[in-house]
């Protein structure tokens, strides 16, 4: 990348107001649907040097987050020269995005109180791009700003940025994940309470058919949902247009770019993807998945680091077996996997030419809902929960989940009964627990049934 590049990145250093004419700010301002990272926006301290990590699957949305928050800090007065974005695509190796950024704040860099913000999109592109950012930090040249990098790559953010120990100041790993059912009714201008789990497990049956009654309007929006998913980009087309065939096409060719650029094959990376509606929400082994690739993969050690690489590259969640007794996951027992969302999901299926079943899809999307964000740091390797439970004698439960330090069963039951043989696992195993069902409401003793659509509201 050449110098002179920097000003056509940065046209607001010529003219302030052409960042309401850069082509996310006008995407975002037409989409039907506009999703304002609120969490992300309050995260960052501008007022405060820090490094910060943003991580996330690709077409989420971190570009517009950076390209608003460079609005919102001119808007608010920061010199247009304080503010540099950078896309790493056209950055040739560390040593030369090294240089761009030692320019940057030679020319630029603030004499005055006022910081610097230096806005770094897709930064894993670069390799070793961490020493580079080490190197500045120790001369100082931090010290009078506030750096944020994103990146697809959580393999790449999350070790690296432990490589970054003291030099983060007020900064922090952040993760943009697909939203959740309670902020895209909160995007439609619908407001529905928050609940913890801890909560929903004491409501009476009298509350729960209270909640249902109150929010029961939120249930079409739910079956909208339910056709889209959490990312922005696929809810306005299927608002727009009814269909999200665009948007499958888009995340295909980026799932199979990116997956062939670490693997190396494209023909491994189909066989896996077309293979995944057979195991999806099934308890398995790495060594089982041998037999089911028929040894086209290779070894079981092979088989998992692509699964690894999945989950670290927000395609698909990989969910372990925790041990109630210890509090604790047992990596050698089965584990599950799951696409990250519903467009993944139909990525797949357009891929295999298999349907991933209706109840697989509410369980994705309840492992969404009570995942924390915070807890992604290993990408989807979901190392620190949800987690899943099974029995000896073959009892499972779907997720657990800490909270506070005790332990909360969910299950997901999306049929229109419920009996008592479907939760005396959970009653035994943990004396409380949450089933999530398609429709029915109901307690007994320490178990909560709820409907999908108000648990999602409720808890996203």
């Amino acid at each position: 990348m050449r110098i002179e590049e920097l000003y056509v990145l940065n046209p607001w250093w010529r003219d302030p107001k052409s960042i309401y004419t850069d082509r996310y700010i006008v995407a975002f301002q037409h989409s039907v649907f506009k999703h304002y990272p609120e969490k992300l926006f309050s995260s960052i301290q501008k007022d405060k040097p820090g490094i910060y990590t943003i991580r996330g699957p690709r077409q989420i949305g971190k570009t517009t987050f950076l390209k608003m928050y460079i609005r919102n800090l001119l808007e608010s007065g920061v010199k247009p020269t304080n503010l540099i974005f950078l896309t790493c695509d056209g950055i040739k190796d560390r040593f030369e995005f090294s240089e761009i950024l030692t320019i940057y704040l030679q020319t630029y860099g603030s004499k005055s109180n006022q910081l610097n913000y230096i806005l770094i999109d897709e930064v894993t592109v670069i390799k070793d791009w961490q020493l580079t950012i080490k190197y500045l930090a120790d001369l100082g040249m931090f010290d009078r700003s506030v750096v944020i990098l994103t990146g697809s790559s959580a393999y790449d953010l999350k070790h690296s940025s432990e490589k970054l120990p003291g030099r983060k100041g007020q900064g922090k790993d952040l993760a943009y994940m697909p939203i959740t059912f309670n902020e895209y009714l909160k995007n439609l201008g619908i407001s529905v309470e928050r609940l913890s789990l801890a909560d929903i497990l004491t409501l009476t049956e009298n509350e729960i058919n209270k909640l249902r009654l109150e929010y029961g309007f939120i249930k079409e929006h739910f079956l909208r949902y339910l056709s889209t998913g959490g990312f922005p980009r696929v809810i306005a087309e299927f608002l727009e247009k009814g269909t999200v065939q665009e948007s499958i096409n888009i995340y295909k060719d980026f799932v199979l770019g990116d997956a062939e650029k670490y693997i190396g094959s494209r023909t491994k990376v189909l066989e896996i993807l077309r293979k995944l509606p057979e195991i999806v929400g099934q308890r398995f082994s790495w060594n089982s998945l041998v037999d089911i690739f028929s040894g086209s993969i290779g070894s079981v050690d092979t088989i998992q680091k692509y699964m690894e690489y999945l989950a670290y590259s927000f395609i698909t969640f990989n969910v372990f077996f925790i041990d109630p007794s210890m509090k604790c996951i047992k990596p050698k027992k089965q584990k599950k996997v799951y696409p990250i969302d519903k467009i993944i999901a139909d990525v797949i299926t357009e891929l295999s030419g298999k349907m991933i079943d209706l109840p697989q899809l509410i369980e994705l999307m309840v492992l969404r809902h009570i995942l924390k964000d915070e807890d992604v740091s290993s990408g989807l390797n979901l190392y620190e929960g949800p987690y899943f439970w099974y029995s000896e004698r073959g009892n499972e439960i779907d997720f657990v989940c800490e909270r506070n330090g005790k332990l909360i069963p969910i299950e997901v039951k999306y049929q229109k009964n419920i009996r008592k043989s479907d939760y005396l696992g959970m009653k035994k195993g943990f004396g409380k627990g949450i089933i999530v069902t398609q429709e029915t409401s109901f307690k007994d003793e320490g178990i909560v049934g709820i409907p999908t659509w108000l648990f999602l509201g409720l808890v996203g």
